[in-house]
């Protein structure tokens, strides 16, 4: 049998180590408690700390999605409510399109009917300049002065032009991308009499030739009545743009109810690599305890002076 000769520095060492391990231990299990994180430093768990970062940054990109949403959300619905008021505005043209096709009503009537007109068309005109916050929400990507300026009889569309790159667009979720306006041209026409040649169309060139015609000494009735058809055009494109307005609104929806589930999964992904389990840390920090203690009583005795270990 072979003995081995262990002196008071090899056991001196031997204690101290597993002392040292036992307070590092419970220490680590006290931190954890303090903190409720399971993970304090990368050096903890690489694997675990890359999870969590990864999982960190999605859900600041979800949170950042999810902001875009809200605000996309509003100015939609303003536009779509503005997009409302002129199809009003559509019906109550009507109304007076047909009472002024009405051959028996005299000359001061049909003055009222045109000042009413006239009161239609500069609805049309501030619907189409409805702001939000400090952005104009149909003037394309030129959002700090009004789409619509009036000078004498004219009524100038100022914004982006269909025809050229007007959209703007929101990020909603990882490289998807979404228009969230349109532009005051499109939707509500101009009649703009100075430009050459002259840029005369859509709701607003409608109401102006109806109170235009008002105007006249002997209106014409059958011209009159014949802007029946053009309001109906008009209110067609109208409600084409609420369809429109209204699909990208049931797209955010869906999209924000789809974050939120992926916000809730991530949100667990999270908690399990990075949260503690309360329960089983108390019971480790009482086991780690009790394990010192030992080590401490067990130590006391292992390390009692004695002469023999001078020889």
């Amino acid at each position: 049998m072979v003995y081995t000769r262990i002196t008071d520095r090899l056991l001196n060492d031997n204690i101290i180590d597993n002392l040292l391990i036992n307070r590092s231990r419970l220490n680590e299990m006290n931190e954890q408690l303090a903190s409720g994180k399971a993970i304090n430093r990368p050096s903890d768990n690489t694997v675990a700390s890359m999870n969590i970062m990864f999982n960190k940054k999605v859900l600041g990109s979800i949170d950042t999605f999810k902001t875009n949403i809200e605000y996309a959300a509003a100015e939609l619905n303003i536009a779509d409510r503005s997009v409302l008021s002129a199809v009003d505005v559509v019906h109550r043209a009507k109304e007076l399109t047909v009472q002024a096709s009405n051959s028996t009503l005299g000359s001061d009537q049909m003055k009222d009917i045109a000042n009413e007109m006239d009161q239609l068309v500069n609805r049309i005109v501030d619907l189409g300049n409805t702001r939000y916050n400090s952005k104009f929400l149909f003037g394309g990507k030129i959002t700090d002065r009004e789409p619509y300026d009036l000078e004498g009889d004219s009524i100038q569309y100022k914004g982006t032009m269909p025809d050229k790159d007007f959209e703007r667009n929101v990020e909603i979720s990882q490289n998807v991308t979404m228009p969230i306006n349109m532009v005051a041209d499109e939707v509500f026409g101009q009649y703009d009499t100075s430009s050459d040649p002259p840029r005369q169309y859509g709701l607003l060139n409608t109401l102006k030739t109806i109170s235009n015609e008002l105007k006249f000494d002997t209106p014409s009735h059958s011209n009159i009545r014949d802007q029946l058809d053009v309001l109906d055009d008009d209110l067609e494109t109208l409600l084409n743009v609420q369809a429109e307005l209204g699909g990208r609104l049931t797209r955010l929806d869906m999209t924000r109810n789809k974050l939120s589930d992926d916000e809730l999964t991530y949100t667990r992904f999270l908690s399990e690599n990075e949260d503690i389990d309360l329960a089983r840390v108390i019971s480790e920090i009482k086991f780690q305890e009790t394990a010192l203690q030992a080590s401490l009583s067990a130590s006391a005795r292992a390390i009692q002076p004695s002469l023999l270990g001078k020889i």
